[in-house]
């Protein structure tokens, strides 16, 4: 039984998020999505924690629905930013962590809170070590999974250029034992990953870090999973046994932090920077600082072997941002919403589409096109970077 899932979202207590985020639209656009199983964010702040106990139901062990929208499952999840002094210098990285059951959310809220504020944020800073945090909660339950979240986003990514760390034992000390994936992150996929002997040893997810419901964040990365039977266990199993059928993609160069580079924002006369890796240029030409390395020049760093697995992902591309790209205008325009409403409701979900579902009766021959060369991999990006995403071209 294939399931789609988006394991990293956040609620609307996260900072930068949408303040109109509730359990009902999370389901409902998941379920045009095509996502069949998400996480449900933030799931230590004490009131997005209250709003999940009022409208959530446990269907199977450690697996939860709303009556609203029975289609689409839940599972208890947030992201928590760990915050340590190491080497004399602050460090300061994402985790993902999903938990079984209320209790043990309840549990480790109990255990968190020595360590930060739970209620200031939905993604919490913990003043505490990886190796540290890691141990704490397994001592809760060995079936929390911890997971790195963006491995190699540049300021919060446990591989990131601002992390300084180049191994995972470095990072983590002992607590590597009960690391058994990683998240890739918008500016990676497992191409460029599985080209780092580090991670020969665990499994590779991709999920949203969505930060609204809205169509073109919500389920923008995705895993699939074959699960015999969806429970909470059974998909713990699935990613610590690296049994997951594929991931679906951002092309890396999509990605906010895929070159070396300066937005420019940064500069008076508003000029944007950004350079290839392989030219070796740190410093910014236009104000003499030094640049954001990207993901690409971290990658470039560790890669240490040619790729020795063999790979299942799909580049995709959010269908909304591709109709906005198309016809004109953004991704909030009604005349784009309502063709992206037509194509989902000829089609059955958006992920339907990507997987081949075909039914383009009355939607723009240069949509049907785009869609098309989407799909074959016809089309690549000038660079993200710097917090700029990548600007979609297409091959003729």
């Amino acid at each position: 039984m294939y399931k789609i899932c988006d394991l990293h979202i956040h609620s609307k207590f996260s900072g930068g998020a949408s303040k109109n985020i509730d359990i009902f639209k999370i389901a409902y656009n998941c379920n045009i999505k095509g996502i069949q199983l998400v996480g449900t964010g933030d799931c230590i702040h004490p009131l997005w924690l209250n709003e999940l106990k009022c409208n959530l139901i446990e269907t199977s062990s450690g697996i939860f629905y709303t009556p609203k929208v029975p289609d689409v499952n839940f599972i208890l999840q947030t992201e928590v930013e760990a915050i340590w002094k190491n080497n004399s210098k602050i460090r300061k990285v994402h985790f993902i962590i999903l938990f079984p059951n209320f209790e043990k959310v309840e549990e480790s809220i109990e255990l968190l809170s020595q360590f930060g504020n739970l209620a200031k944020e939905g993604r919490p800073k913990i003043y505490n070590s990886p190796e540290k945090l890691i141990f704490s909660l397994k001592s809760i339950d060995m079936d929390i999974e911890i997971i790195p979240a963006h491995i190699f986003t540049p300021y919060f990514g446990l591989f990131g250029d601002m992390s300084h760390f180049n191994t995972m034992e470095d990072a983590l000390g002992t607590g590597i034992n009960y690391i058994n994936s990683i998240e890739t992150g918008l500016s990676a996929d497992p191409l460029m990953i599985r080209g780092i002997s580090e991670f020969n040893k665990v499994s590779i997810i991709s999920n949203s870090d969505s930060h609204s419901t809205n169509f073109h964040r919500l389920g923008r990365e995705a895993t699939m999973f074959d699960l015999n039977k969806l429970n909470y266990l059974n998909l713990i199993d699935s990613i610590r046994k690296n049994k997951i059928i594929k991931t679906y993609e951002f092309k890396p160069s999509q990605g906010k932090y895929y070159y070396d580079g300066h937005r420019a924002e940064r500069h008076i006369d508003k000029k944007d920077y950004f350079c290839s890796p392989k030219l070796n240029i740190d410093i910014c030409p236009f104000c003499r600082k030094k640049l954001t390395k990207g993901v690409l020049a971290r990658v470039q760093e560790l890669s240490d072997q040619k790729n020795p697995f063999k790979l299942n992902f799909q580049y995709i591309i959010p269908l909304l941002h591709l109709i906005s790209i198309v016809l004109g205008g953004s991704e909030y325009d009604r005349a784009n919403i309502s063709i992206y409403q037509k194509l989902i409701s000829q089609n059955g979900s958006e992920y339907a589409i990507w997987e081949g579902k075909s039914n383009f009766n009355g939607i723009p021959e240069d949509l049907k096109e785009a869609i098309c060369k989407i799909r074959k991999g016809k089309f690549w990006f000038i660079p993200g970077h710097d917090a700029v995403y990548g600007k979609l071209q297409f091959e003729d």
